[in-house]
C-alpha cells in the first residue's frame, strides 16, 4: 500500500514568547515526519496576552494544540497548551484570534517549498532555554485576568445548568485530529461548552447511542490462551515502514491500534481480545521490562502481533548523548530479539521526543520511527467509558491510535474494536 503523503507537522511546542518593538512573536519547535525544526511566528496582541497570562513556566515542555476550536458562546476561537514533564501533564486553555489560527494553518502547509525554506533544521532537542522563559505580566493585569477567569467560570456553571440533557460533545484533544483545511473556515465549528476538557464520562442521549454504537457482532469462541490461532481469518494488513519519514498516519479507511509501555500483566489479555476479534496491533515494548515478562512477549509474537521498541528505560532520549542513545537502543533490541528470534525494526520514542541525532541512531540500527495521530491519554482517564468515548468522538479513518497497557484500556478494547469495525475500518500493523 502506498504511503506517499506530503510532509506534515505532527507536533508544535512553545519555546518562547516575546514582545519586541517589531511586534509580538512566539518561537516554536516543529516536529514533522521528516525531522525537527524551529521557527519564529508573529502573533497578535490578544493571543500574546492570553498566553502570557498562563506564565511563569520553569523548563517544562509546552505543547500547543494544532487544532483550535470555535466557542459559539463567546464567538471566538480557543486552544490549549499542555504543560508536561516526566511526572505530570496539565492542560491549560486560552482564547486566541483568527489571525493566530491562520498562522497555525500556514505551519501545516509545510509542503510549500517557500515555507520550508524559512525553517532552519536544528540538531538539538526541543527545549525551553531558562533565559527565555515566558515573562510574567504585571500583578495588576494578572489580577484582572484572574477576575475575568472567575467570572467566566461562573458563566460556565450557569450554562451547564441550562444545558443539562443537551449535546455536550467535543473532539478529544491532543496531537491527533482531522486535518484542517487551507483556511480558518476549515476549522470545525463545534456546539460544546467552552473550555471543558474532554476528560470524564460524557453523557449521551438515546439517539446518540443509536448513531454511534454499531450493532454488536455475534460472539465468537475465545481461542485457547496457550495455543496460537490455527486458521485465523486475517482481517488486517501489514505495512512496511520507510526510513525517509516518521510514520504517524494512514490512508483513509485504515486504522491501527498501538500499545505502549509493555510488556505487562495485561499483554496476554490484550492479545486474546485482539485474536478473538480477528485483528492485530503493534506493541511497543520497554526493554527493561522484558526480563520480568518474557512469556508475554512470546505470546504476542506467537499470535502475529507486531513488536517494536519503546527504548530500554523510557527516558527522554533527546536529552541523552549519541553514545548513550546507541547503547539504549541496542540493549532494548537485544532483549526483544532474543525472545522473538527476529530483528526489531519499529521504534517509537518515549514522549514522542525525537531529533536528528536520535533519528540517525535509529537508522543505524535498521529501525523506522512510528509515531501516532490519535492519543487516547488513557493513562489519565478514570473509567473504560472515558476511553471508549474518546474513540467515538474522533475520526478513525487514517488513525494511528496510541493506547497503554492499562486495566481500563483492556476493559474498553472490545467495544473499541467493534466500533471501528462498524465504521468499516481496515486494521493494519507495522513492520
Amino acid at each position: 500500500m502506498a504511503m506517499n503523503e506530503p510532509s506534515t507537522v505532527l507536533m508544535i511546542e512553545l519555546l518562547s514568547l516575546e514582545h519586541e518593538q517589531a511586534g509580538y512573536q512566539i518561537e516554536v519547535g516543529l516536529t514533522r515526519d521528516i525531522g525537527y525544526a524551529r521557527r519564529m511566528l508573529n502573533i497578535d496582541e490578544f493571543t500574546y496576552e492570553q498566553l502570557n497570562a498562563l506564565a511563569p513556566f520553569f523548563g517544562e515542555r509546552m505543547r500547543l494544540s494544532l487544532y483550535p476550536k470555535w466557542d459559539p458562546f463567546r464567538n471566538s476561537y480557543y486552544s490549549t497548551l499542555i504543560i508536561m514533564n516526566q511526572t505530570f501533564s496539565e492542560t491549560m486553555y486560552f482564547a486566541c484570534s483568527e489571525y493566530y489560527v491562520s498562522q497555525l494553518l500556514q505551519l501545516k502547509q509545510v509542503n510549500d517549498p517557500h515555507v520550508q525554506e524559512e525553517i532552519t533544521v536544528e540538531t538539538t532537542s526541543p527545549s525551553i532555554p531558562p533565559a527565555r522563559r515566558l515573562r510574567k505580566k504585571s500583578k495588576k493585569r494578572v489580577g484582572r485576568l484572574r477576575l475575568q477567569s472567575i467570572m467566566f467560570a461562573c458563566l460556565v456553571v450557569v450554562l451547564l445548568s441550562l444545558r443539562m440533557g443537551g449535546h455536550v460533545m467535543d473532539r478529544a484533544e491532543g496531537l491527533e485530529g482531522p486535518s484542517l483545511g487551507a483556511s480558518a473556515e476549515g476549522i470545525e465549528k463545534i456546539v460544546s461548552l467552552p473550555f471543558i476538557p474532554p476528560i470524564g464520562k460524557i453523557e449521551t442521549t438515546p439517539s446518540q447511542q443509536e448513531e454511534s454504537e454499531p450493532t454488536p457482532e455475534p460472539s465468537k469462541p475465545t481461542p485457547e490462551p496457550t495455543e496460537p490461532p490455527q486458521e485465523q481469518t486475517q482481517r488486517y494488513e501489514e505495512i512496511k515502514l520507510t526510513g525517509n519519514k516518521y510514520t504517524y498516519s494512514l490512508p483513509k479507511g485504515y486504522v491501527a491500534l498501538s500499545f505502549d509501555d509493555g510488556p505487562s500483566k495485561y499483554t496476554k489479555e490484550i492479545v486474546d481480545i485482539l485474536v478473538e476479534h480477528e485483528v492485530a496491533a503493534t506493541f511497543l515494548f520497554v526493554g527493561n521490562k522484558v526480563a520480568h515478562n518474557v512469556e508475554a512477549v512470546k505470546y504476542a509474537n506467537e499470535h502475529q502481533m507486531s513488536i517494536g521498541s519503546h527504548s530500554w528505560d523510557h527516558s527522554k532520549m533527546t536529552d541523552n548523548g549519541a553514545n548513550q542513545n546507541q547503547n539504549n537502543l541496542a540493549k532494548a533490541n537485544q532483549a526483544l530479539e532474543q525472545i522473538i528470534q527476529s530483528p526489531i525494526t519499529v521504534f517509537r520514542p518515549p514522549y514522542g521526543a525525537i531529533n536528528d541525532k536520535l533519528a540517525a541512531k535509529v537508522t543505524e540500527q535498521q529501525m523506522k520511527v512510528l509515531l501516532w495521530n490519535r492519543d487516547s491519554e488513557d493513562w489519565r482517564r478514570k473509567t473504560p467509558e472515558d476511553v471508549i468515548q474518546f474513540v467515538h468522538h474522533t475520526d478513525p479513518s487514517g488513525a494511528v491510535y496510541l493506547f497503554h497497557e492499562k486495566k481500563i484500556t483492556v476493559e474498553a478494547l472490545p467495544a473499541i474494536i467493534q466500533y471501528l469495525k462498524g465504521k468499516n475500518m481496515k486494521f493494519v500493523i507495522f513492520k
